[in-house]
């Protein structure tokens, strides 16, 4: 095989590695607020630290093989996005409609604390640096420029 397609199957092989990684770390943690009561709690936070720790490691030591792979980086940044936060959306969603007391807050918010910062707070802000990401993405380095006619 040439360089290039060696070079696409190992960032392939990698990130679906890294996937599964974090799918197994992402249950774990929500089984783990499950068993506990499902609060969000200061144990959580630190496997959710956990999991954060492993995200960064990820992207820098993959960094250079990613990088020669058309938008590789983009996907690893998207792929941690989607498992990490749908991961907690689908256990809030459960948690609703199963009209949970762990999700509700308190005569001052309509939601716990805990849970609004990993649904809305941790999305928003993370989804504003995948946002910039891909904008960056697609304007270095996304498409192939076509010469003028």
């Amino acid at each position: 095989m040439n360089k290039t397609i060696d070079t696409a199957q190992a960032a392939k092989r990698s990130l679906l590695r890294y996937a599964a990684v974090l799918v197994g770390m992402c249950m774990f943690l929500q089984v783990f607020i499950a068993v506990r009561g499902n609060h969000i709690d200061l144990l959580s936070q630190v496997l959710l630290g956990v999991v954060a720790l492993y995200y960064v490691w990820y992207h820098y030591r993959a960094k250079t093989l990613l990088s020669k792979v058309r938008f590789g980086r983009l996907v690893a940044h998207l792929v941690g996005f989607l498992v990490v936060n749908l991961s907690y959306h689908i256990h809030g969603y459960f948690l609703l409609i199963s009209n949970s007391a762990a999700i509700r807050g308190d005569e001052h918010f309509w939601i716990d604390t805990g849970w609004f910062g990993v649904l809305f707070a941790m999305s928003m802000f993370w989804g504003l640096g995948l946002a910039v990401h891909t904008i960056a993405s697609i304007a270095n380095r996304g498409f192939e420029e076509l010469p003028k006619a």
